[in-house]
Order: C-alpha cells, then sequence, then structure tokens
C-alpha cells in the first residue's frame, strides 16, 4: 500500500489564535484531495484539586457556542512558554490559587479530524489562595465540586468540554482508585 503524501499547503487565513489551511494529499490509491487544516499552538489545561479534595472549574463565555461553560482553568500557550508554565499560569490567573505541587496527567488532541490543537493537562495541588489575574477580555467565575457532582454532570451533558472531561476523569482514574 502505498502512503499519503502531503504536496502543498496553503495559509489562507491567520487569526489571533489559529490559521487555516487547505492540504492538497494524495492519497494511498492515487487520488488527490484537498483537506482543511487549522493549525494551533498548543494549550494547557489544569485540574485544581483542594485540600478538602474537590475540584475547582472555571464558569465563562464561549464564543464558539454562545453559552456559558463550566471547565477546568486553560490557556493557549505563549511563543516559547512551556505547557507546564502555562498551566501553572492559567490555575493562577483563573482561579485566584497558586498551585503548590503540579504534576503532568494526560495529553489530547482536541479535534483529530481537522486541527492539531494539543492540550496538556496536569493537576495541581496543595493551592494557596492569590487572586484572579484575568485578561481584559475574560469573565470568569469558579466553583468547587466533587468528582461525583462533575461526573454527574458530564453524564448528564451539562458538562461537554473535551479536556475538562479527559482531565478530570483521568485524575480519577490516577488518583482515586
Amino acid at each position: 500500500m502505498e502512503e499519503y503524501k502531503k504536496i502543498k499547503q496553503n495559509l489562507i487565513h491567520q487569526g489571533k489564535v489559529v490559521g487555516f489551511y487547505e492540504d492538497i494529499v494524495t492519497l494511498p490509491n492515487g487520488n488527490t484531495v484537498t483537506w482543511d487544516l487549522v493549525k494551533h499552538n498548543g494549550a494547557a489545561a489544569i485540574v485544581p484539586v483542594t485540600k478538602e479534595g474537590k475540584i475547582i472549574l472555571a464558569k465563562q463565555y464561549r464564543n464558539a457556542l454562545d453559552q456559558m461553560t463550566l471547565e477546568i482553568p486553560a490557556g493557549g500557550i505563549e511563543k516559547g512558554e512551556k505547557p507546564y508554565d502555562c498551566a501553572v499560569r492559567e490555575v493562577e490567573e483563573e482561579t485566584g490559587y497558586k498551585a503548590g505541587i503540579v504534576e503532568p496527567l494526560i495529553d489530547i488532541i482536541t479535534a483529530i479530524g481537522f486541527c492539531d490543537e494539543k492540550v496538556s493537562i496536569f493537576v495541581a495541588r496543595d493551592l494557596e489562595p492569590s487572586r484572579q489575574n484575568l485578561d481584559e477580555d475574560e469573565f470568569i467565575d469558579v466553583y468547587e465540586y466533587t468528582i461525583d457532582e462533575i461526573k454527574e454532570m458530564i453524564y448528564s451533558g451539562e458538562i461537554f468540554d473535551a479536556k475538562t472531561i479527559a482531565g478530570v476523569l483521568t485524575y480519577e482514574a490516577k488518583y482515586n482508585k
């Protein structure tokens, strides 16, 4: 069997967060197709766990859905920044808590069919109160939930964010055996 071969990649539009590309690809059967691709610099997310074992979630507006969502804190990786540093920065900025211990949890690709965004997810423990430091376009409220409460919200469809589901369920499997 022959392999896939990318012949050409055309930048259609470069936005602030993502680039939109048109890829021309030769298939194993010799046919040529055009596929859409969204390139992203990557993101980091973090499951912040309080001393009482509750998980802090951020409630914020998401333009893509035109609605409020409940999510673990996350943000885009800045140029030259490592995922770990991004996660540490985001947990404090969004929740107002500084992480004492931060450990890697899992990496995910959010929309593998058309986007290369990789999200590195961490867990934060030994949280100490600090203060939120939100971007000028962020308005975030934070809430604490037990794992069982979050799982119920996942199963009922109230929480549907992929990084939150992956992060919380991986945290439970790894740390709450």
